[in-house]
């Protein structure tokens, strides 16, 4: 029967063919069912497959033969296997009853098509293993692109060969034996009494970095067979970098260390969403990124058992942490287990001893949850002997080893940091310096402790680099060591020279700082990329205590000082317009392949350092008795234009972050001394936040043409920077300039061309009259209130509904943005007002204290105060970060039905049903003018951004334009042929928009 089809079934098209030959052995199977052997069994299964394999070539995005061969192979054998049986066109029901060559033919051709599925199901399980791999590796990059880790605290950083490496050293041979079983016995134990967190403390320069970095290793990278625990994170602070000295890096880096290890978690991360926790305290990352996700995880069994698998986290050098902060995390860390435990989660924390902590920790109820172990003296002592006769074999057995063990007095740091003095000196020139040096250690013993004689140690490495110079010589050295300690990053002796150099430090150069460098080999090394790092920071210690080192004192604050003005000296000389010489606007950055090497070009090193670090430097400075301090004029001059280029050069540097909060952290030093520099620089700061997050800085050039062309602002010191740029396009948004958008009562928003007064968009999705709408200060986006008690937002590129914002109880009457873009604010006749978070959709705070309808809402500019008018006739001023009313404006003898601030936000105006407009002065919550010449109520008014023009719209059909300093009338604009209900100015202030009851928009 089977022979009789193949003529048949062969054909050209392979979907025919295993369609037909599918057919043919089930007919098959059917007529031989009474006798049925192993080719008949085998004829069926083979059918089976072929079956499954018809359906996959009907799917063309299945079947793609470029892309999978292994297909494309099983393809071809199962057209080429029913050609070769046609041979023997005999009765198959006699072939396959009596020939057993017949069988064994027809066994051969169907091995033949098993061989083939074989490498289909090989290929198809590499296809979903790679397929698996990729959604693993998107995972990985969206908790990374998240949490913006730290990469420099994990252990494995030297390890790895990075560019820029840390000198990190496992435990000696022989050393630290006891402490380090004690530990891997304890990270073991699964009994329910094991306690969740091991807190290792004692003196700086005890070894407990070397302990923990020990114990990580163990647990990652040479497991033993019986571990019930592997390294689920770790993060080993260090003063060296910005991201290993801020405890805000901790949690984030550690959660992502421990997503890369536990599948179940990661997926319960990502679903909680709350990676904005980032940037809040140790406590609620803990809380949000840490125990939230993990409670909500599947507990995973780990290989051959059914055991949950468990994880450890080691956190090494707390109190190497700014401030208090390794403190109050460790603190956080310990309230957060006493309270939920995080089973299947053990922490191994050193630090200095807190002795605070401790009391706190003995406090807890819940003892058996903590191990608190401090380092034991006379095993640190014994480790301490072994690890000198390890490095120094020749004093073995001497009275030379004797003095060594009592100078390092149990510290590894001295006895290390004596080793490696003694590595360019002979046996005999180390003998000598012992017998000289340290011949009266045993007796000072009894006087100075650990720390004391580490300062000798110290004292003498520095004299021998500082002995033979005087006057300026001795200063520009010493100049060229405390800025090696007091750089906020790792630097270079090339970067440090620059900075140092000026006309009063002219002999300084590379090769002086090289020279200072070799002859403190001891305590400073370079790594990789040639940055100076110290071994302990023990040494930093030393210098900055007056009393400790004595003549080569380091004054941090004197020297941040030095350091902030020659910032801004590398700065003034290095910044300038289009400094990588871009050629185009019309080119994402990113596309420009030539980029990256004009910006190492353009941006040299000591620049980079400076334009990242001088607000840093900044706020850390002393205090002068110049008056005024020098630094005021220096920031000046900065805003005039400068500031723009550092903000261009930040953006290429891909540190555009910084911007903002190094303007914010400038204008709060100012504040103490001239109010006026403090709110320029606060201004300037809004708007390197308004460009950064923009997309304006995906391209370069478009901070200029872009950014700055339709920032709303038209105080200084933006008038001076457009002043600069005459030719930058006049591009107006905020619904006043370009595009004007307008809410009516068939519940449509219309967006209109200015130009041309033609309708650009209609958006639908109100049920209801629109009773307001707003612009967001970039102009992508629009919010719109309406009768039917919602806020909708939308894109203004796509006219789509972005988000729609529900919870008030009654008709929505006003919306507004504030200036960052990330709050809107809405009024409802149901007598509150609501914050909403832009980012999540969901309501910041709900403020009530009106006794009727809230009209109208407006934010001050820089976003920290919130107005509010109502029909119960006053004016409110809300405090937005509490919710709180600050004051309450009365005057109005009606409904309050538009409020908005001045640009600078010392002045309120607002427009009544009374048929007035008063100008209130927010610093006496008084009214400073009512301007009366309106003959019928004010539904809107406007303040001109430079606060000397007032536009308001009335029921008399009239739009009336008010000189703010004489009170008077300047002109009034008649035409619309109903009342009108709103009035806005231009960015420019050259036009006036307004919209009435008579459908028309007229400007």
């Amino acid at each position: 029967m089977l022979m009789k089809k193949l003529p048949e079934i062969v054909d050209g098209n392979p979907v025919k063919v295993a369609l037909g030959l599918a057919k043919a052995i089930i007919q098959i199977k059917d007529a031989v069912k009474e006798n049925m052997d192993a080719v008949e069994r085998r004829i069926a299964s083979t059918g089976a497959q072929l079956a499954i394999l018809e359906k996959a070539l009907d799917n063309p995005r299945t079947y793609d033969e470029e892309k999978n061969p292994w297909m494309k192979q099983f393809k071809k054998e199962d057209t080429t296997s029913p050609s070769s049986m046609i041979l023997h066109e005999e009765s198959v029901i006699r072939k396959v009853a009596d020939h057993e060559d017949e069988k064994n033919r027809i066994t051969e051709i169907l091995e033949r098509v098993n061989e083939a599925r074989k490498l289909f199901q090989l290929g198809t399980d590499i296809a979903v293993f790679k397929m698996v791999e990729v959604i693993q590796n998107d995972l990985r990059q969206f908790l990374e692109d998240c949490l913006k880790v730290s990469y420099k605290a994990d252990h494995k950083y030297y390890v790895a060969g990075s560019e820029e490496s840390l000198r990190r050293t496992v435990c000696s041979p022989g050393t630290r034996d006891r402490i380090r079983n004690t530990i891997v016995k304890w990270a073991n134990d699964t009994s329910p009494e094991s306690q969740g967190i091991y807190w290792l403390f004692g003196p700086a320069g005890s070894g407990k970095s070397s302990i923990a970095y020990t114990v990580a290793r163990r647990f990652e990278l040479t497991s033993d067979i019986d571990d019930t625990i592997t390294l689920g994170g770790n993060f080993f602070c260090s003063r060296q970098f910005d991201e290993t000295r801020g405890a805000s890096h901790i949690i984030r880096t550690i959660v992502y260390h421990l997503s890369l290890k536990c599948e179940a978690f990661a997926e319960s991360l990502c679903h909680s969403g709350k990676f904005d926790t980032i940037h809040q305290g140790p406590r609620t990352q803990l809380k949000d990124l840490l125990v939230g996700p993990w409670g909500k995880s599947e507990p995973v069994p780990d290989q051959g058992t059914s055991s949950p698998r468990r994880y450890l986290i080691v956190i090494d050098a707390l109190d190497e942490i700014d401030q208090q902060g390794g403190s109050d995390f460790l603190r956080a860390l310990l309230d957060v287990i006493n309270e939920d435990g995080l089973p299947g989660l053990k922490f191994f924390v050193t630090s200095r001893s807190d002795p605070d902590l401790v009391s706190r920790v003995e406090s807890f109820q819940r003892k058996q949850l903590y191990r608190l172990q401090d380092v034991e003296k006379e095993e640190v002592h014994a480790d301490i002997k072994m690890y000198l006769q390890v490095s120094l074999p020749h004093f073995v057995g001497r009275v030379e080893m004797d003095k060594l063990l009592s100078f390092a007095s149990g510290l590894f740091i001295s006895a290390a940091t004596l080793v490696r003095y003694f590595m360019n000196r002979t046996p005999r020139e180390q003998e000598k310096f012992i017998g000289t040096y340290l011949s009266n250690t045993a007796a000072q013993q009894t006087s100075l402790d650990a720390t004391e004689l580490l300062d000798k140690l110290y004292l003498q490495i520095l004299s021998d680099l500082f002995v033979c110079f005087r006057g300026d010589a001795f200063a520009n050295r010493l100049f060229i060591l405390h800025t090696f300690l007091c750089t906020l990053n790792c630097t270079s002796t090339s970067t440090v020279a620059a900075l140092l150099v000026s006309d009063h430090r002219d002999e300084i150069d590379t090769d002086m700082a090289n020279g200072v460098l070799s002859l403190l080999y001891a305590v400073l090394y370079t790594d990789n990329n040639q940055h100076v790092l110290s071994y302990h920071k023990s040494f930093s210690d030393f210098l900055f205590d007056e009393h400790r080192s004595k003549e080569y004192w380091c004054s941090q604050a004197a020297h941040h000082r030095l350091l902030t003005e020659s910032c801004f000296r590398v700065m003034n000389g290095g910044l300038k317009f289009n400094i990588a010489c871009i050629p185009s606007s019309f080119i994402f950055d990113s596309d420009d392949q030539e980029l990256p090497s004009r910006v190492e070009k353009s941006i040299s090193p000591t620049l980079s350092y400076s334009s990242r670090n001088w607000s840093n430097h900044l706020s850390l400075m002393a205090p002068t008795t110049c008056n005024p301090d020098p630094v005021r004029a220096i920031l000046e001059d900065f805003l005039q234009l400068r500031v723009l280029f550092w903000i261009e050069a930040m953006n290429l540097l891909n540190v555009r972050g910084l911007c903002d909060p190094s303007l914010k952290a400038a204008s709060n030093w100012a504040s103490k001394y001239q109010l006026s520099l403090a709110r320029q620089l606060s201004e300037a700061a809004s708007f390197a936040l308004y460009f950064s997050g923009s997309p304006a800085s995906s391209s370069t050039p478009h901070l200029y043409i872009s950014s700055l062309a339709t920032w709303p602002q038209s105080v200084e010191p933006f008038r001076a920077w457009r002043a600069h740029f005459p030719r930058i396009p006049a591009v107006f948004t905020n619904g006043d300039g370009r595009w004007i958008a307008s809410g009516s009562g068939d519940g449509m928003v219309r967006v209109w061309d200015a130009t041309t007064g033609q309708v650009q968009s209609v958006l639908e999705g109100h049920i209801e009259i629109v009773l307001s709408v707003a612009f967001s200060s970039d102009g992508t986006l629009i919010a719109s209130g309406s009768y039917d008690e919602s806020v909708r937002v939308w894109d203004m590129a796509t006219g789509k509904v972005r988000s729609v914002l529900e919870g008030h109880t009654d008709w929505v009457r006003s919306v507004a943005f504030s200036s960052d873009g990330t709050r809107i604010a809405s009024a409802s006749d149901d007598r509150s007002v609501r914050l909403w978070d832009m980012s999540t959709g969901m309501v910041q705070s709900i403020l009530k204290d009106h006794t009727g309808a809230v009209t109208s809402v407006a934010f001050s500019n820089d976003g920290t105060r919130l107005a509010s008018g109502s029909k119960d006739k006053s004016v409110r001023v809300w405090d937005v970060s509490t919710g709180k009313v600050q004051s309450v404006l009365e005057g109005h003898t009606l409904s309050v039905c538009s409020v908005v601030f001045s640009s600078d936000g010392t002045r309120i105006v607002s427009g009544s049903d009374d048929k007035s407009v008063r100008v209130w002065d927010m610093s006496t919550g008084m009214t400073q003018s009512s301007l009366e010449d309106h003959t019928g109520g004010v539904n809107s008014v406007a303040f001109l951004s430079d606060g000397t023009r007032i536009a308001s719209g009335s029921d008399n059909k009239s739009v009336r334009l008010w000189d703010v300093t004489t009170g008077k009338v300047q002109s009034v604009l008649e035409g619309h042929k109903s009342r009108v209900w709103s009035a806005a100015f231009s960015s420019d202030g050259t036009r006036i928009v307004s919209g009435s009851g008579d459908k028309s928009i007229r400007v």
